[in-house]
């Protein structure tokens, strides 16, 4: 599924487009339905399809019922505490991996994936508020269903099979962390894919994991609308702003594990059932 909606929906991207897709005489609007098409086609499809030639039963290998309210309702709440958490961690990893002697490579590396990084948010940037709800289709809707029916249907269902709840809502995190191939977001990549998944476990649905998911590419879509892609550069701080930054993200970190014991002790699913060592 990867291979096919990576490379076959790249190539078909390239073939009705041409080497100018973020450029001035492509249809950009063109290129995002195809980015769409091809995650519905190549991931969603095929999650479905192997599902039922499994002989599984599709609403419980998916979990498609309705969420416990309040888990709901805590899961989207965790979405906006973890933010500045995951923003603060990325920025002094990064303080600390260009401050390492001959780390040439590794900020070329950087480079490369800020350079992939500004073509996606070409296609996220929206100049008007019917082009933005396109925007939103395509970055946070398509995805929120595609993605979560594929690692919080198919994998994380599958893996719940053969090992321990807490493994499987891991090792199901962390392919989600993976399939994204952005090595210097691998760690929230890894957060958010784990919490993604320990949500739908918790609330028994994956439509929790759809709502979050949905709400935390919004969010980005919205920052890019409004305050535009230059925002997204990296800025210099102070010392003092680093500090309060640090303690941002270190006081996010704290409210999310919070928010995490509550959501676990209203589900009342048993300690035993989620250990990463069974």
């Amino acid at each position: 599924m990867y291979f096919f909606y990576q490379i076959v929906g790249g190539s078909l991207a390239y073939l009705l487009m041409g080497d100018d897709i973020t450029g001035e005489k492509s249809n950009i609007n063109l290129i995002r339905l195809i980015l769409s098409f091809g995650q519905f086609m190549f991931i969603l499809a095929p999650a479905v399809l192997l599902v039922m030639l499994k002989g599984d039963k599709v609403k419980e290998a998916f979990r498609l019922k309705s969420p416990h309210i309040g888990i709901f309702l805590l899961s989207l709440l965790g979405i906006l505490l973890v933010q500045p958490f995951l923003q603060s961690f990325v920025y002094f990893q990064n303080e600390l991996i260009f401050s390492i002697p001959g780390s040439e490579f590794i900020k070329s590396l950087k480079e490369l994936f800020d350079s992939l990084e500004e073509t996606t948010l070409s296609l996220v940037k929206a100049s008007s508020l019917v082009e933005f709800i396109l925007v939103l289709f395509v970055i946070a809707v398509t995805p929120a269903i595609s993605e979560e029916f594929l690692f919080r249907g198919l994998v994380f269902s599958n893996f719940e099979k053969v090992i321990s709840a807490g493994r499987a809502i891991f090792l199901s995190g962390l392919i989600f962390a993976l399939f994204h191939f952005h090595p210097f977001n691998l760690i929230p990549l890894i957060v958010l894919g784990v919490y993604l998944t320990f949500v739908t476990y918790h609330s028994d649905s994956i439509f929790t994991a759809i709502a979050c998911h949905f709400l935390n590419n919004f969010i980005s879509a919205a920052a890019v609308y409004i305050y535009g892609i230059e925002s997204f550069g990296s800025e210099t701080m102070s010392g003092n702003e680093k500090l309060e930054f640090g303690l941002a993200g270190l006081a996010s970190l704290i409210a999310f594990l919070i928010l995490l014991k509550i959501i676990t002790r209203i589900s009342g699913k048993k300690k035993n059932e989620f250990t990463l060592t069974q």
